[in-house]
């Protein structure tokens, strides 16, 4: 069983609870052990040195961006926000760029509403896949099935 990281909040809204409970089903039908920090493997050193060494310790990254935070006002390089702009949280960004600087194989999926860093198309040398998170049938969804059965003979190839 090849252990993967997972980076995801550790609190997510009820409406997302589903679909994440169906994908991580999902990913452990295929033999893979997922791992994140706060669910499954807890700090002894600082957040960060934590991450770093589990993510060394895993043969890639699977991130979930699940909707955190919501701007409703203020300013994005000095342009009004003028409707809600959702984001996730911001250690999607610090474990992402921390197990691509690492060449592990890399997937994202994130909710069709979160956007900005990792989310946004062409940051990444990689496909984005954007789902609406709230449906619980979106892991079932074809794109996703085939881009985890992609992704996980990646990895094989890579081990």
């Amino acid at each position: 069983m090849k252990d993967i990281f997972l980076s995801r909040p550790n609190w997510i809204d009820k409406q997302y609870l589903t679909g994440i409970g169906g994908f991580i089903s999902l990913v452990q039908a295929h033999d893979l052990n997922l791992r994140s920090i706060g669910t499954t493997d807890f700090a002894n050193q600082s957040p960060m040195d934590e991450v770093i060494t589990v993510i060394q310790e895993c043969m890639g990254t699977i991130v979930l961006g699940v909707p955190q935070i919501q701007v409703q006002s203020g300013k994005i390089k000095n342009e009004s926000v003028t409707s809600p702009i959702f984001l996730g949280t911001e250690w999607n960004h610090i474990e992402a760029a921390l197990a691509y600087s690492l060449h592990r194989p890399l997937l994202v999926i994130h909710d069709k509403t979160v956007s900005r860093g990792i989310f946004d198309r062409g940051t990444l040398n990689l496909f984005l896949y954007s789902v609406d998170m709230s449906d619980p049938q979106w892991p079932f969804n074809h794109e996703i099935t085939g881009a985890l059965s992609k992704w996980v003979s990646r990895l094989r190839a890579k081990s």
